[in-house]
């Protein structure tokens, strides 16, 4: 391994912290929308389950 100057050193540890800043601000937002839209139509699915499973669901009847 190099041994390099401490201030390239220095500069390479920010640009490490500026490349890994650019990729969560891209990254987060994906995911969090990802996982929101997963949310959104998981809920609308199990609604919809339940309101086809209670409005079938066999019932004693009595007359």
């Amino acid at each position: 391994m190099k041994d390099y100057p401490f201030v390239v050193r220095i500069l390479m540890v920010i640009g490490l912290f500026l490349v890994a800043s650019l990729a969560l601000k891209i990254i987060i937002p994906v995911v969090t929308g990802l996982i929101g839209l997963i949310f959104k139509i998981a809920i609308l699915l199990l609604i919809a389950i339940w309101l086809v499973n209670w409005l079938t669901k066999k019932r004693q009847r009595r007359y």
